[in-house]
């Protein structure tokens, strides 16, 4: 068990801080503080970074930490903390650690005892949640899909079975190919938002069934990051027989499961007793 004490003294430490997505304007008094009085800020791109912190006034060294140097940089600043440095971690835009390599350094941190000091703040797929009109709770953030439609529709399978809503990224270069491999998996009526540009100028939410909005993007060339939000799949669940339930624990053993462990789960994903499946199997 490890106890963290982020205000103790001032020694090193670890800032997560978060980073307007567009509107410069939603930067917080205590995220420019902290990076006005950080020893360094480790930033996924010190050339994008570096814009943004020269219109809030900010001159503090950068230096670079991106998926690319992350394993390698990570020690680095950790010497440096343990030094008694106070590092500010940025992305690009929005919440650090969110879709970037932030982790890996958190991680280094936990294992090192410095502390890591989280500060509230803009993200893109929580902004787009709550302007979506989908219930929030639940909720699963898959990040960026993977580019290949064969690796998408295993997720997208899983999407349309979720009773939460679901949020991904996508890029404007892939939106429209993307779209059309959703649409080829969910119903087409099942309902989603493409939210783009959020907090900007261009700030569009386009609402529609799966059907509508694929249609839509492959007529008209999206532009813009994007977050696309699925609605929760609200069909009545189907109840299967002890019989269908049996057949379920039978494939799983074929695949190599064990009977207990193949019994524990086909119990939880269609919500019946482990132990009168257990009962209903080893009577069958």
């Amino acid at each position: 068990m490890q106890r963290q004490s982020s205000y103790k003294d001032d020694s090193g430490k670890l800032y997560l801080v978060p980073t307007p997505i567009g509107n410069l304007e939603d930067i917080t008094i205590r995220a420019k503080k902290v990076l006005t009085n950080a020893d360094y800020i480790a930033a996924e791109d010190t050339r994008t970074s570096g814009i943004l912190l020269e219109k809030i006034g900010v001159h503090n060294r950068m230096i670079s930490f991106h998926k690319y140097n992350s394993k390698e940089r990570a020690p680095e600043l950790i010497k440096l903390m343990q030094d008694g440095a106070t590092i500010a971690e940025i992305s690009d835009a929005g919440m650090p650690v969110i879709s970037d390599p932030g982790y890996i350094l958190v991680q280094e941190c936990i294992k090192n005892n410095i502390p890591v000091v989280p500060l509230p703040g803009p993200s893109a797929f929580a902004t787009a949640l709550i302007a979506s009109g989908f219930d929030a709770q639940p909720f699963t953030y898959y990040g960026f899909l993977p580019r290949k439609s064969s690796e998408q529709k295993p997720y997208f399978k899983q999407m349309s079975d979720f009773r939460g809503t679901s949020i991904f990224y996508e890029a404007p270069h892939r939106l429209a190919k993307t779209l059309k491999t959703l649409a080829s998996v969910l119903p087409a009526d099942r309902q989603m938002v493409a939210a783009r540009e959020l907090t900007k100028i261009h700030e569009e939410f386009v609402r529609g069934t799966v059907s509508e909005v694929s249609d839509y993007f492959a007529e008209n060339a999206p532009r813009g990051e994007f977050v696309i939000l699925i609605s929760p799949n609200t069909e009545e669940a189907k109840q299967l027989s002890w019989k269908e339930l049996i057949a379920l624990v039978n494939d799983l053993v074929d695949q190599g499961e064990s009977k207990k462990d193949a019994i524990k789960k086909v119990a939880k994903e269609h919500n019946v007793s482990k132990n009168e499946l257990y009962d209903e199997y080893h009577q069958g």
